[in-house]
């Protein structure tokens, strides 16, 4: 496989060509209505999910495959680790043993690696070599790096369209992907004549074995691969690697299936565990940036029955002001606090949270006024509690935190949505005029729909939504594609980049830029 990847004048792999080297030689298939699921692609034989790996630390960095024939018996994998995609000056090597008890996904934390350095990875089987995959580990703790480059993206139902998204990923010069969830979607493959672009074949994921034949039918993708390929992911779920919308007492109701879910995302992303179904981690890039990458599904409340265009004046939907409410549970929550403190004590410029939901108010009638009587803060029509605004004491408690303790430079990544949103979060939700305390970049879905279809329904969205109180600088419903950013000391940029699932070789384009100083909550916004 090495020979058939290239190398630019500086040593470094190409992008492109790494592209055309794992992901096989076949031709883009033209879209025309619903394009049927072509199954594995041949040119990887038993590697049918080729490689992925995932950010981790300074000296290591997690490498995983799929060898197809150990899911049926028992197989001893080689994994080779290279400071040249030619393996002329292999670091690190190994064996791993990989069977039907992970659906022959294999996983290994390859360590001793050199921080802030590029590696090429392999795994082979006798003389079966898999494709050649990149990663990059992470600057030392204490290092001043002057650039920090991601992409960030999220919700790419399989069916809803093509992933152009995923090939400009590929191909960008950057340090990691952040995935903030719905890496697949539970539900049946139904093909909607509206919106569909290609089939999706499998069944509602309801048990291990469905919940696996998902991960390996999005890893179909030859973009998708490529991606993986060429970066290291750090992901986190949302709620369709289980089901839409759950909570801590779905676990409770359905154990069984929760179980199934989460094993199988484990099996099938590169992420090496911390303890039982944590997800909930922290990726230090030096003194430069924290990341801090959420979890609020697992942990969270309950939410009242329906929880669109909700009126929370009243019970059951005044419960979301309760003071005991919690999005990401008290551990977790913790956690946050401490780290939040920690880096800013250490001298971190950037504060940088990846998590799943909308943060920033999104109200559409403001009932929090003496004339509609007494009664819990923050009353009123809200669009979606599914978000933070479904855990408003909490909220509060987070804003107040960044405010009193003087953290500079936090920065909230969202998705969940399947659009593009940005905004100042504030100490004080009902005073637009307090102070900044975070900006919050929600960067659009990868494939998934939103309003796209619908112009006019869309922009009608935009202009309402835009308008609420504290406001947002930007909103668009009608697009898909991901989120690039990149941070210096000196300041964050944030692009959202737009592409058209609907067809496979669509370009990308930035209608939108937003620049951040360091040390101010202050945005620039350029389109």
């Amino acid at each position: 496989m090495a020979s058939g990847i290239g190398v630019n004048r500086s040593g470094q792999m190409s992008r492109r060509r790494l592209l055309a080297g794992t992901a096989g030689a076949a031709g883009a298939l033209a879209v025309a209505g619903c394009v049927a699921y072509p199954g594995p692609d041949p040119v990887l034989g038993p590697w049918d999910c080729a490689v992925a790996s995932g950010l981790h630390s300074h000296d290591a960095a997690v490498l995983w495959t799929r060898f197809a024939p150990a899911a049926l018996g028992g197989v001893e994998l080689q994994w080779q680790v290279a400071q040249d995609p030619g393996f002329t000056r292999v670091v690190a090597a190994g064996t791993t043993a990989v069977d039907g008890s992970t659906d022959g996904c294999a996983k290994v934390l390859a360590e001793g690696l050199a921080p802030a350095t590029t590696y090429w990875y392999r795994f082979s089987v006798g003389t079966e070599r898999s494709p050649v995959g990149r990663t990059r580990t992470l600057p030392h703790p204490d290092a001043e790096p002057d650039r920090l480059a991601l992409a960030v993206a999220s919700c790419q139902k399989f069916s809803s369209g093509w992933y152009p998204a995923w090939r400009h990923v590929a191909e960008a010069d950057i340090d990691g992907v952040v995935f903030l969830g719905d890496y697949i979607y539970e539900s049946a493959g139904k093909v909607n004549p509206l919106w569909d672009v290609r089939d999706d074949p499998s069944e509602r994921a309801t048990d291990l074995e469905t919940y696996r034949a998902k991960y390996r039918l999005y890893r179909s993708d030859r973009d998708l691969r490529a991606a993986h390929a060429a970066h290291g992911f750090a992901p986190v779920w949302d709620d369709h690697e289980f089901h839409d919308n759950y909570d801590r007492i779905s676990l409770t109701e359905d154990p069984d299936r929760a179980t199934a879910a989460y094993r199988a995302w484990f099996e099938y992303q590169p992420v090496w565990p911390i303890d039982g179904t944590r997800i909930h981690r922290t990726l230090r890039f030096g003194r430069l940036a924290e990341l801090s990458l959420l979890d609020t599904r697992q942990y969270r409340d309950l939410l009242p029955e329906g929880d669109m265009l909700q009126l929370t004046t009243e019970p059951p939907a005044s419960m979301v002001h309760a003071e005991d409410r919690s999005l990401l549970g008290h551990g977790q929550r913790q956690w946050l606090l401490d780290r939040l403190g920690g880096a800013e004590g250490d001298g971190v410029t950037w504060k940088i949270l990846g998590q799943q939901v909308m943060f920033a108010p999104l109200r559409l009638l403001d009932l929090d006024e003496p004339a509609f009587g007494d009664g819990p803060r923050h009353r009123g029509l809200y669009l979606n509690l599914d978000q933070w605004d479904g855990y408003t004491a909490e909220r509060d408690l987070l804003t107040e935190f960044l405010a009193t303790q003087q953290i500079s430079g936090a920065a909230i990544l969202t998705g969940d949505i399947h659009s593009f949103w940005q905004a100042s979060v504030h100490r004080d939700m009902e005073d637009p005029a307090s102070p900044a305390v975070a900006q919050e970049y929600v960067c659009g879905s990868v494939s998934s729909t939103a309003l796209g279809w619908y112009p006019e329904l869309a922009d009608a969205a935009a202009e309402i939504t835009r308008g609420t109180s504290p406001s947002f600088r930007w909103v668009d419903w009608r697009r898909r594609g991901y989120g690039y950013l990149e941070a210096t000391p000196e300041g964050m940029r944030v692009e959202f980049r737009s592409v058209d699932p609907r067809y496979r070789d669509s370009p990308a384009v930035t209608p939108v830029a937003f620049d951040q100083p360091a040390q101010a909550q202050t945005v620039t916004m350029s389109s």
